[in-house]
């Protein structure tokens, strides 16, 4: 295919790849404890092609870039009428939104925006009909072991039977969700990115292996000592000043311990077997003392916890450059390492084409940036929404949703603002040549 539809359709999988496994996160956390999805998307928000499920609708929108998983009460203050619309609701069985609307002025609130606040908690269901307007039912029974055909009034005996049952409505949501059980699920998406990202690159890094210096030598510098001695590739070094070793690092750590113009008895053995002795005096090249040679360098195994301790590491180090985003006098040249959508959709199509393996280490890596990423304390980031309901949890106090929008809109803009230049500093990268 042409290389601009390549790097848009690896883009489009290696960033769905991620999306899946971040929101997968949130969609089994919040179903471990009970909460209610109302939708499982690949894609922004908007038109979208999907299956409803048991409870959630599943599918992919029209713009498969990011995704999102819509939890029962997540966004939004209560509704303080709930249990009144839902008893309204119960005794009627079925309304309208004209009818709604026609009611709403007798009874004291708007019953439509509440009906539609107990369809977000997936208690209720609604249906559009023509011009706009929705028909409101009871999908189940307010009575346990009671069924009710769809849209069949059912009785309530009292406003404090509604509000008991909306009460126990609350318990399946985000806003019905104690505090620690919400930070789980905050949590989950990132948990779930790191979880990949250590596993995949650990494995791969297994499977790849590495290759490791051995005290064969692989080539004589021309001019340097070890040519002058009469060493030649193929020689197997043993000793210096009769220390043996069977590692190249300890003969490089042994050679580190003279200067230039030290002599040394270099033992090794020949490619026909035979042992000898050499001595050699170093020589200064590049500030380093030097015997003129090079190891023959041959693949090696990497252990499980050799492949971890180098992921963790490669974790400590993306981390500390997600941080440096923060500190104005590191966040310019941060920006300069970083990259955009196009950036990765550029480097997914070049892993992509490499093969397998090379693709889903690059899914692994970006999966560990975008786990840790999201923990940024920034609204609308998993981060911010930590920093914000712990703030609520501290002080007892409710932040008002306005300005819980408002910090959010701020920070969207500043992303905006970063992704704009990310992908004008991918596009001179990787297409302009500057």
């Amino acid at each position: 295919m042409p290389q601009a539809v390549a790097i848009i359709f690896w883009g489009i999988i290696l960033i769905s790849i991620i999306v899946f496994i971040h929101e997968g996160g949130h969609f089994l956390t919040a179903r471990l404890m009970g909460v209610r999805v109302r939708e499982f998307m690949l894609g922004l928000p908007g038109p979208s092609l999907g299956i409803k499920g048991k409870q959630t609708r599943y599918g992919v929108t029209a713009i498969p870039l990011g995704g999102y998983c819509l939890v029962a009460g997540e966004t939004g203050a209560e509704n303080p009428n709930l249990s009144k619309a839902y008893a309204y609701l119960a005794y009627w069985g079925s309304l309208t939104t004209i009818q709604a609307d026609k009611s709403s002025e007798a009874l004291g609130f708007d019953l439509v925006e509440a009906l539609d606040s107990l369809v977000s908690w997936m208690t209720i269901e609604a249906t559009k009909l023509e011009a706009g307007n929705k028909r409101y039912d009871m999908p189940a029974a307010t009575v346990k072991g009671v069924a009710y055909a769809q849209g069949q009034p059912r009785p309530v005996a009292s406003h404090e039977a509604a509000s008991a049952h909306i009460d126990e409505e609350r318990k399946h949501t985000y806003a019905g969700m104690p505090w620690y059980r919400r930070m789980i699920f905050l949590l989950g998406g990132s948990a779930f990115n790191l979880i990949f990202g250590i596993l995949i690159t650990s494995i791969i890094l297994m499977a790849l292996g590495t290759v490791a210096a051995t005290t064969t030598i692989d080539s004589v510098s021309e001019g340097l000592p070890a040519q002058k001695a009469g060493i030649i590739a193929g020689d197997t070094i043993t000793s210096v000043d009769g220390t043996s070793f069977t590692e190249w690092a300890a003969f490089a750590e042994l050679v580190s311990t003279h200067k230039a113009g030290d002599t040394i008895e270099l033992g090794y053995t020949t490619r026909s077997g035979v042992k000898k002795t050499a001595s050699i005096t170093l020589v200064e090249q590049d500030g380093r003392a030097l015997v003129g040679i090079s190891p023959k360098l041959e693949p090696a195994p990497v252990s499980f916890i050799d492949a971890l301790g180098t992921t963790f590491m490669v974790i400590g180090m993306t981390a500390e450059l997600i941080a440096n985003l923060l500190n104005p006098f590191t966040a310019g040249e941060t920006i300069s390492q970083s990259s955009s959508v196009v950036g990765i959709a550029v480097e997914a199509e070049r892993a992509a084409s490499s093969g397998f393996l090379p693709f889903i280490f690059l899914a692994g890596l970006l999966s560990i940036s975008i786990g840790l990423m999201n923990l940024l304390p920034v609204p609308p980031l998993d981060g911010g929404k930590i920093v914000i309901e712990t703030i609520q949890r501290v002080t007892g106090r409710t932040i008002p949703v306005a300005i819980v929008n408002s910090i959010s809109i701020i920070a969207l803009l500043l992303l905006l603002l970063l992704f704009i230049v990310l992908t004008n500093q991918d596009i001179h990268r990787y297409f302009l040549g500057g």
